[in-house]
């Protein structure tokens, strides 16, 4: 054999192992999205799950959050402060998971579930004040999308019977 041969063989080698190279990126790329959109959606579930466990399980709690949505304009300074603080901890990550939709990083089917955990998250008095605090954090398309978005409107127990 000649070092000629050698040569092209050792080209065909290198072009095979390149491939399989790029193959084995994409492999570990898609693994990774995939990872990273669970990771988002076990956050919002753990997010979720804090707020209901507490809502269960701590009587002052749910009676602040009780006067949050129906008497704001009664709460005294240290009350809406701590609705401020309570709404940018909510927010922040609503907000990033948001981003994360407009950079292609979040299926169709999980920006269904965030936006109609937006819609519920807006309708809350407190997050008014902490979305303007926040808002220039983050980027145009972002402020766009929260700005049109329509609150949800829970219907009243009324209704219901």
């Amino acid at each position: 054999m000649t070092l000629q041969e050698v040569y092209f063989i050792a080209e065909i080698v290198v072009g095979v192992a390149v491939i399989f190279s790029i193959v084995f990126v994409a492999i570990e790329l898609r693994q990774n999205t995939y990872m990273m959109r669970k990771s988002m959606a076990d956050q919002r579930q753990a997010r979720l799950n804090w707020f209901h466990e507490t809502m269960v399980t701590n009587n002052e709690f749910r009676h602040f959050q009780q006067r949050m949505v129906q008497n704001w304009n009664q709460l005294d300074y240290d009350e809406k402060q701590r609705a401020f603080f309570l709404g940018t901890r909510t927010l922040i990550p609503s907000l990033n998971e948001l981003v994360a939709y407009f950079d292609g990083q979040l299926s169709d089917h999980e920006f269904s579930n965030l936006k109609w955990n937006l819609k519920i998250v807006k309708s809350r008095p407190q997050m008014a004040d902490a979305y303007r605090f926040l808002k220039d954090g983050y980027p145009k398309n972002v402020q766009i999308f929260w700005e049109e978005l329509e609150p949800y409107q829970a219907p009243s127990v009324a209704d219901a019977n």
